[in-house]
């Protein structure tokens, strides 16, 4: 991941600035679908939204890469910030929402302000997996993202 933050992302000018404003503003919401092509950057920007919400070193709306946060994030090993993976090549099930989000959402975050859920390719979830998920949407803890 390169070092230049939401300047170094092409396009997205409108969601960048939703993300950073919902930052600034200290209103950032409980749940958000970044929806497009494969390969238009959703990964990308979901990794900096949740550098940026978990930062240690809030003086700006980018993240600071320096800190122990955004270090553990970048290496993937931030206990806070959960990717869901998937057995099955070509769908997300239900257990995989329970199991991953459902039965631990409930726990508090380990060492951050948020606990960050992200779920690359939510698309393949399954109908169960959608429903499953639901309920912790509709009613998140107050430090679920």
């Amino acid at each position: 991941m390169v070092n230049n933050g939401f300047k170094g992302v092409i396009g997205h000018k409108e969601i960048i600035d939703y993300i950073q404003n919902a930052v600034q503003q200290n209103k950032v919401s409980h749940a958000y679908i970044l929806n497009g092509e494969r390969g238009s950057g959703k990964k990308l920007l979901a990794n900096l939204f949740a550098m940026t919400l978990e930062c240690q070193n809030h003086e700006s709306v980018e993240p600071c890469y320096e800190c122990h946060s955004c270090k553990q994030i970048i290496s993937g090993n931030n206990p806070d910030v959960i990717r869901i993976t998937h057995e099955k090549p070509n769908t997300i099930s239900v257990d995989d929402i329970r199991q991953q989000i459902n039965n631990d959402i409930m726990i508090k975050p380990y060492a951050n302000p948020y606990k960050i859920y992200i779920v690359p390719n939510a698309d393949l979830m399954t109908v169960q997996a959608q429903n499953a998920i639901l309920k912790t949407i509709e009613e998140p803890p107050e430090y679920a993202v």
